[in-house]
């Protein structure tokens, strides 16, 4: 961590005398360490499975995310908490637009290179006898049925903003698509249905948009959460692009930022929760963790991914304990270390039952895992 933060703007953390300037940096200091463990090993995908954007899973990541910014620098107000976790969770839906705006971006290029190669032909007076890669990929009627999309076009009308890296990202994907064996083989099959057009898209972004590490910079100039957030927002995309039907439709319906007014309830509760019983997770955290582990010696992730599941044992009702170890469990998989999914299950299934125990948690027995 000390040669990570070397590696960081030391202006960022020395000079900020703002809480939100000090808590923007300890994000970003956040997305520096999980953008590192994505590279230097092999990441296991969140499982993530929705009708809404903003699920109860997304929320618990971005509970971690801010509780590691807050427990860094504890200043900051209970107003300026819910504000920044608010953020973290509208950024993410915004991630899910300006990746589908992506594919629209994709498209254009595509039309372009379209119109140049049927301007050149007509010059020449040349008739092309087959149609062109670039026509059928502008053609595509599920990218058609995307791009004349409703609240597509709103998101447009306000972030008109594409820059110079953007631009070329989206130009050399585009090359990409058009040289991709699988678009190849669309194209040799000669299957230009709707179906078809909706599977090649669907193949097109999961083999392409998904692996490409060109997206880190240009996302991080957008929002210092959005590299954090792409792998699961990909899967969000994914399943838009199955539920969109190519039928050129705009008024489809894209996943709505949030569904259930529970929903809405459990942010507001969650990072509260953390927050007020943090020095008591700290403190059985020690007790457990001490005749098993040197708690110094305790990943620092490990450590904030335990507190917020504490407070959510404690002060969150009607959840079921395994669902709620289940999901931390998971989130260490994700952000820590390879051997963190074994310790957070073991440290979180001792200390739910000692809660119960002392009846400081108030959960059934029955939604206890046996």
């Amino acid at each position: 961590m000390q040669r990570l933060l070397s590696s960081t703007p030391q202006s960022w953390h020395k000079n900020a005398k703002n809480p939100k300037i000090k808590l923007c940096f300890w994000v970003f200091v956040f997305h520096l360490v999980t953008l590192h463990r994505k590279r230097v090993g092999s990441v296991p995908a969140l499982v993530v499975f929705f009708g809404n954007m903003i699920n109860r899973q997304l929320i618990r990541i971005k509970a971690v995310q801010v509780f590691y910014a807050y427990s860094i620098n504890s200043k900051n107000t209970s107003k300026e908490l819910d504000q920044e976790f608010e953020k973290a969770l509208d950024n993410a839906h915004e991630l899910y637009l300006f990746l589908l705006n992506f594919l629209f971006a994709i498209r254009q290029q595509a039309e372009t290179l379209a119109e140049n190669i049927e301007a050149h032909n007509k010059r020449l007076g040349v008739k092309a006898d087959v149609v062109s890669a670039e026509r059928r990929l502008a053609d595509n009627q599920w990218l058609l049925t995307l791009a004349c999309n409703n609240e597509l076009q709103d998101y447009r009308a306000h972030h008109n903003d594409q820059n110079d890296a953007e631009y070329a990202l989206a130009k050399r994907l585009t090359k990409d698509f058009l040289n991709d064996e699988d678009f190849l083989h669309y194209l040799k099959k000669e299957d230009f249905s709707p179906e078809a057009d909706q599977e090649i898209a669907r193949r097109l972004y999961k083999k392409i948009i998904v692996n490409c590490e060109d997206f880190d910079g240009i996302l991080e100039d957008r929002s210092l959460y959005w590299n954090d957030d792409k792998q699961v927002i990909d899967t969000f995309v994914l399943k838009t692009i199955r539920r969109i039907q190519p039928n050129e439709d705009p008024d489809q319906p894209l996943l709505p930022a949030w569904g259930e007014e529970d929903d809405k309830t459990f942010a507001q509760s969650l990072l509260h929760e953390a927050v007020s019983h943090s020095s008591e997770a700290l403190e059985l955290i020690k007790t457990f963790a001490s005749s098993r582990f040197d708690f110094n010696r305790i990943p620092v992730m490990d450590s904030i991914i335990l507190q917020v599941a504490i407070g959510e044992l404690i002060g969150i009702d009607g959840i079921d304990v395994s669902i709620t170890l289940n999901e931390y469990i998971n989130i260490a998989r994700w952000y820590s270390t390879p051997q963190s999914p074994s310790f957070v299950n073991a440290m979180l299934d001792s200390i739910a039952k000692q809660l119960r125990h002392d009846g400081r948690m108030l959960k059934p027995i029955s939604m206890m895992r046996q």
